[in-house]
């Protein structure tokens, strides 16, 4: 079963997420595994936070190829997108993210800071094939 949002060879997420054309593989649109995609989940959510979209603009150039990244590996996709699922889609705590608290004072937050506080360096988790925050290194097993 395809993806719902892939449509004649088309991606339909596009319309919303135009940086994701640089995602080179409609592979996982056009089998089961979609429903492992963030952008999946986000456009089905019944709440996204107010901020969601600019956060994920934020880094129009990296993402591409940090989702190519994450959807590699289990342990890392599950640690990248459980808190856009516990706060970013979560009408009862989306004003807990940490995001989202400093775009409320009108900053804007640092680049790789996630919802829960933790701060992954995005560039050098690319680099690297492995997530790296604050000191501490997660490596695909």
């Amino acid at each position: 079963m395809n993806c719902p949002n892939f449509q004649d060879y088309t991606r339909n997420c596009l319309k919303e997420y135009p940086t994701l054309i640089r995602y080179e593989s409609f592979m996982k649109c056009e089998s089961e595994d979609y429903q492992r995609c963030i952008f999946y989940h986000i456009l089905r959510s019944d709440f996204r936070c107010k901020h969601l979209d600019s956060c994920l603009k934020m880094f129009p150039d990296e993402i591409p190829t940090f989702l190519m990244l994450i959807s590699k590996d289990k342990s890392i996709y599950d640690f990248i997108t459980k808190p856009v699922h516990d706060y970013c889609l979560s009408k009862e705590n989306y004003m807990q993210c940490a995001r989202y608290k400093i775009k409320e004072e009108g900053k804007q937050p640092p680049q790789g800071l996630n919802p829960d506080g933790k701060n992954v360096n995005i560039i050098n988790s690319i680099k690297k094939q492995k997530i790296v925050i604050e000191g501490f290194n997660h490596t695909k097993p």
